[in-house]
């Protein structure tokens, strides 16, 4: 195994952190991000400005319903290819509502010179990503 997944460990120990310095210094300059687009924060995000905008509207979003940060519960694994796939969890509680999520999510990660250069999200249901998100807004 190469150090590809190492890579992928230390963003996803900054995610857990919550230190966006070091999120940012695991992503290239032409970093591509991918979300789902039926997610406030989906779309495609390019650059360290795009990869800034990316997180800064991930944490907007899921924020609220952060409370005591649970790991995410990562597993590393590198394809045949050289791209490392993550599975993990994707917590979040609405104390309010009294309402938990627990969803399986899977990120592939293309890694080269020692940096990420495009990350895509693949969520189980995107779509009860969004509806829980909403309906914590009161939308």
């Amino acid at each position: 195994m190469s150090e590809r997944p190492d890579v992928v460990r230390r963003l996803f120990a900054a995610v857990e952190a919550g230190d966006l310095p070091a999120l940012l210094d695991c992503y290239g300059d032409g970093i591509e991000i991918r979300e789902a687009p039926s997610l406030p924060y989906g779309g495609v995000y390019r650059g360290r400005r795009g990869a800034r905008d990316h997180a800064e509207a991930f944490v907007r979003a899921w924020g609220p319903y952060r409370g005591r940060r649970e790991p995410l519960g990562a597993s590393f694994g590198e394809t045949d290819d050289g791209r490392v796939v993550a599975v993990f969890r994707h917590h979040a509680v609405d104390q309010a509502r009294g309402r938990r999520l627990d969803e399986d999510e899977v990120g592939i990660y293309d890694v080269r010179d020692g940096v990420v250069v495009r990350s895509t999200m693949l969520h189980a249901d995107p779509e009860r990503l969004a509806r829980f998100l909403a309906e914590g807004s009161g939308r």
